[in-house]
């Protein structure tokens, strides 16, 4: 027996997501490479201190095993020599890129934990790369994040990680009245957009795997001129880009808000290493169009409130945590049909300054998963010094291999100093092409309503 409640259908869809991968390019590994600066340590030395963690790391000692309401979470001890190892790379300029993407391919072995760690060294006279991999149906972004905080940081208490929630009840009990908005909110943005469905381009298994670095002051700069988060300047750079590069080759993504897909941390104190998934993925549709950059911004500020509101959050983990299985199986599956995959976008900062031994994290490099279905999936991480960015892209769209380079450009565009922008308060962000709300979101109001309602009661 195990203290976690049993895998749920956010866990599952990541399973059957790779199932239908016609590639391993599509699978649902996720990665961090962290690149230090000091001597090539001992692996037998790396055993030892992974190993020592352990008891404090329990999604690294539990396996997914069985299906649907008969999924368990299974005790499985690693083996150090299979899970922590080392390889040699070679010098050549991008030598640990290609390294990086073909270790992404490997297959999981059946019955043992799925996380590796792998030192990588030789690519750099003055150092070394530490890469971990696992699944994502058994630990998120978040829980990756903890993991390097553990290993490599300074000594923390639950709250102390830089990756938790920390407004959020484990067991929330949202009111009536937040309850319908966040419910309408669903409703509105479950529409199908058909946004990258294509005949002359249609979907693959097959991804690009780009990295592009910016300095972390650009984002600060930008946001103080903006008056907004670093997440919100993450998320304007990142559409601006879409826009841009959609302007000559993804005709239907022009003129039109572009719908976003983000993953909103639900994970508390409590859940530290536990294994699973505690987010929600949260659609918002960010303003589409060709447009000033700082104009874009105005717009998406507009917009990412409702990625912030600790009340959207409440009613999130309880549809996470207590809503009856059936009907969140429901929800994640008409989530998850073509017509409404689109663009994922995560953003992550890491506080704790890493190291291991003498040798300090200078940079994290993360990698993010593109389930089949997904056009392309971004995550930065902002750590130190340096905010680093994986796109993951589907090969089938074309000239996409430009994103990251637009990417950066607007970026740098918001850090410069600009004239004040003209014209009346931001509009909304725009329409995406509508179609009709999933049954599924309204069974959801549904059931919200009612609980909330019941919860009322008892308070009375």
């Amino acid at each position: 027996m195990n203290r976690f409640p049993d895998p749920s259908p956010a866990d599952l869809v990541m399973v059957k997501a790779e199932q239908l991968a016609e590639h391993p390019e599509a699978n649902a590994t996720v990665e961090v490479v962290l690149h230090l600066t000091g001597a090539v340590p001992d692996l037998a030395g790396l055993r030892e201190h992974v190993t020592a963690r352990l008891a404090d790391l329990p999604c690294l000692s539990h396996v997914l095993t069985g299906d649907g309401p008969a999924a368990r979470w299974i005790l499985a001890v690693p083996d150090m020599a299979r899970h922590v190892r080392d390889q040699r790379v070679a010098s050549e300029p991008e030598a640990l890129e290609a390294t990086v993407r073909l270790l992404l391919r490997e297959p999981w072995t059946e019955g043992a934990p799925t996380w590796r760690m792998i030192l990588l060294h030789g690519h750099v006279p003055d150092g070394f790369a530490l890469l971990y991999l696992t699944h994502h149906a058994v630990q998120d972004g978040a829980n990756v994040v903890t993991i390097m905080e553990v290993l490599f940081g300074p000594h923390l208490l639950p709250e102390q990680f830089s990756v938790l929630t920390r407004d959020v009840s484990p067991i929330p009990r949202p009111r009536l009245s937040q309850a319908l908005r966040s419910a309408v909110t669903l409703q509105r943005h479950a529409r199908r957009h058909q946004m990258w469905q294509s005949a002359a381009h249609p979907p693959s298994s097959r991804r690009h795997t780009l990295w592009a670095q910016t300095p972390s002051a650009a984002l600060h700069t930008a946001a103080r001129a903006g008056g907004a988060g670093t997440n919100d300047i993450y998320l304007t750079a990142l559409v601006h880009a879409i826009t841009q590069w959609a302007e000559d080759a993804w005709p239907r993504a022009t003129n039109v808000a572009i719908p976003v897909m983000v993953p909103v941390n639900l994970r508390t104190p409590d859940e530290v290493a536990a294994p699973g998934n505690r987010l929600f993925l949260t659609r918002i549709d960010l303003p589409g169009a060709t447009m000033p950059v700082g104009r874009r911004l105005e717009r998406t500020r507009a917009v990412t409130p409702a990625l912030k509101s600790a009340g959207h959050k409440t009613v999130h983990r309880a549809a996470l945590t207590r809503l009856p299985r059936r009907l969140l199986q429901r929800l994640v599956a008409a989530s998850t049909v073509p017509g409404r995959l689109t663009v994922c976008a995560s953003y992550v900062v890491v506080r704790q300054r890493l190291h291991y031994g003498e040798a300090a994290v200078h940079r994290i490099d993360p990698i993010i998963c593109c389930p089949p279905g997904v056009p392309m999936a971004v995550v930065a991480v902002s750590y130190g010094d340096t905010t680093s960015a994986c796109f993951r892209i589907d090969q089938a769209l074309p000239g996409a291999v430009s994103l990251p380079a637009h990417w950066r450009q607007a970026l740098a565009d918001l850090a410069a100093p600009a004239p004040p922008t003209t014209g009346s308060d931001p509009a909304p962000a725009g329409r995406t092409p509508a179609g009709s709300a999933t049954t599924v979101v309204r069974a959801l109001v549904t059931w919200l309503a009612r609980c909330s309602t019941a919860a009322g009661v008892r308070r009375r």
